[in-house]
């Protein structure tokens, strides 16, 4: 079953689907599901200090509320490093596809960007949100970010629901494109009946036969904003433009559009020098889109009444 009957709502989803209004979710200082549209910007990985720093600096400037910085990247393929960085050998050269990061490499590089990434959040006054990818990293993480991300290869990973069940941060669950809102907030359902319920949910796109880009995975559904909004009326509701289109040139359009459908907050992937980034080149917004976007967001939210 794909669409959520009022037998779910009796049933299986008695405690997200609670009629209510939007209860907003405590992110540091920052409230999502409040008053404003909350910007949650940054760069899709973090590669050194120098460079989140610039780019916290640069968000901030154009308003955004919230500095997002991948740590961990689940990769679709395994060659590389899955946090970003080339891998190289001691002369520095580059290793190529031979070096696999075991899971104890993994978790040390990662520390050592966590630390620039709360260092920068805290330098401009920015809550910190980021991706967890092990359960047994969570209590390290915990150390560093603001709000826990659960990425969309994860939304059923039932180690991160019950380990993150138990922190005070509230959590950010993506949508797998494959999984139908039913599914998300059967999710959300677990944490709820756990008593974790500083929750934010985040639409990140759906497979479908074409996505007018042979790029992308997924396309937005612009409609699970409204529908979420419907069936889980207290649950803030963010959307994902970057990750979703994988298109530089759509994100702003998505952006405006998610935020006229009703959306709580946007999250994007800002870099100043995106054709360079190390990871998902391909729809990072330079500093000048970003500004232009908080203009039109701000916008928006002004005639919606927001």
């Amino acid at each position: 079953m794909k669409d959520i009957s009022q037998g779910d709502i009796q049933n299986n989803l008695p405690l997200v689907t609670q009629p209510g209004s939007v209860r907003p979710v405590q992110v540091g200082s920052v409230e999502v599901g409040g008053k404003d549209v909350v910007a949650m910007a940054g760069p899709c990985t973090v590669e050194s200090r120098d460079q989140v720093m610039r780019i916290a600096e640069g968000i901030k400037k154009s308003g955004a509320q919230i500095l997002r910085g991948g740590v961990f990247k689940p990769l679709t393929f395994p060659y590389g490093d899955p946090l970003g960085q080339p891998d190289r050998d001691s002369d520095g050269e580059v290793l190529g596809r031979t070096h696999i990061l075991s899971k104890a490499e993994q978790m040390e590089r990662a520390e050592k960007r966590f630390v620039y990434l709360r260092e920068a959040g805290d330098a401009f006054d920015l809550p910190v949100v980021s991706e967890v990818l092990y359960a047994d990293g969570v209590p390290m993480m915990e150390k560093y970010v603001d709000m826990f991300q659960i990425g969309y290869r994860h939304m059923f990973n039932f180690d991160l629901i019950y380990a993150l069940s138990e922190t005070s941060k509230p959590i950010l669950l993506k949508r797998h494109y494959g999984e139908s809102l039913r599914s998300l907030l059967g999710v959300a359902e677990h944490f709820f009946a756990r008593g974790k319920k500083d929750l934010v949910l985040c639409e990140r796109g759906v497979a479908v036969p074409h996505t007018h880009n042979v790029e992308s995975r997924a396309v937005i559904d612009i409609q699970a904003v409204a529908a979420l909004k419907e069936y889980a009326p207290t649950i803030p509701v963010v959307i994902d433009p970057s990750h979703s289109t994988f298109k530089r040139s759509y994100v702003l359009a998505i952006s405006r559009a998610g935020v006229a459908a009703g959306a709580d907050g946007i999250l994007i992937d800002v870099h100043y020098d995106p054709e360079n980034a190390w990871v998902d080149p391909l729809q990072a917004l330079n500093f000048e889109d970003f500004g232009t976007l908080m203009s039109e967001v701000k916008g928006i939210s002004e005639i919606i009444k927001r």
